[in-house]
């Protein structure tokens, strides 16, 4: 299995804002504490992402909390696209929302959009929040993404009572879809697991006809089921503490529960940058050093940051201070206007 050997994607928590309730998100792991901000203002956005393109990112999702309450998205990726004209950038959302935001953020230079559906049927969207007006809000939001022809991806966690028959509604409708359907398992759930998720689709839709993996050069790979009628379904069954990218999985302390399935850099809605879901303590402060000492020791933080990634990465003997690979992250801003 092949992994890069410096970070090259990033997944941006855009606004900490959301308009559902849904029990069983992770907000990348950035939990917004009461009464402090939601989001970093635009112009610090775009700089910071101008910083993570020129530092070698290939890919960009932006995702929350709901990414499109951010009035300003299709500015903000109208700045990436025209820094980046061949980057990957992407989108996570419910879709709970006037379908005009969708075609403003595909206008301003978005490519593609993954759509999280929590709960298909009604009785499934309401318990996790949902209420009438925004389930039909999302119908549209739906069929409209669906027309654009461009690469869609619905993602649906299995988690909570009815989850498994609401699941096999949405299964059958998307046969019909020009849609892939990942199906999630939820990692607060300890006895959950990828093999759980592919028994559950197989006894809702019988063995899949075809079996294969799809490689990302940009995060793990995963494994596909496919069905004669042409259902697709994601499975996403690498982990992230098995591969242990990072130096600091060798000693993190929740490597054993580590069920993570993406490789991914994540800027925090505050402007930290952390390398996974769980271990915020070795989160840097990129925007501290933006506002501090300016946007070139930002850039060398960044770099630095990668750095220290690609060591174990590639092989190379690990940092072994007292962060682990990613080392004393206080020194990184000091480290860039010195050198």
């Amino acid at each position: 299995m092949n992994t890069p050997n410096t970070p090259t994607y990033l997944r941006v928590v855009a606004t900490t804002r959301c308009n559902m309730e849904c029990k069983y998100c992770h907000m990348e792991g950035d939990p917004q504490q009461a009464g402090t901000a939601t989001e970093l203002g635009t112009d610090e956005l775009c700089t910071l992402l101008g910083i993570a393109v020129r530092g070698g990112v290939r890919k960009l999702k932006f995702l929350g909390g709901e990414p499109f309450m951010r009035r300003d998205l299709p500015q903000v990726i109208r700045h990436v696209r025209t820094l980046a004209p061949d980057l990957d950038i992407s989108a996570i959302t419910a879709g709970a929302l006037p379908e005009r935001v969708l075609h403003e953020a595909f206008e301003a230079g978005l490519s593609r959009v993954n759509m999280s559906i929590h709960g298909f049927d009604f009785p499934a969207f309401e318990q996790r929040g949902g209420r009438l007006k925004m389930w039909h809000d999302r119908k549209r939001f739906l069929a409209a993404l669906l027309a654009t022809g461009r690469p869609v991806k619905l993602n649906y966690v299995l988690s909570g009572v009815g989850a498994r028959e609401d699941l096999g509604v949405l299964l059958d409708a998307a046969a019909h879809w020009p849609a892939v359907i990942s199906v999630l398992d939820d990692l607060n759930d300890p006895h959950a697991g990828p093999g759980h998720v592919i028994a559950t689709v197989e006894a809702l839709r019988g063995p899949a006809d075809e079996r294969f993996v799809v490689p990302d050069p940009d995060s793990l790979a995963t494994t596909h089921l496919r069905w004669h009628d042409g259902l697709e379904v994601e499975i996403k069954d690498q982990r992230l503490g098995d591969i242990a990218p990072y130096g600091a999985c060798l000693t993190c302390p929740t490597r054993s529960q580590c069920r993570e399935g993406i490789l991914a850099l994540r800027l925090l809605h505050d402007g930290r940058l952390q390398p996974c879901l769980d271990r915020p303590d070795l989160a840097l402060d990129l925007v501290g050093i933006l506002r501090r000492q300016g946007e070139a020791a930002a850039l060398e933080a960044w770099r630095a940051y990668g750095d220290l990634a690609d060591r174990h990465a590639s092989g190379l003997a690990p940092y072994g201070r007292s962060r682990d690979a990613f080392g004393d992250l206080s020194d990184l801003g000091d480290a860039a206007c010195a050198a």
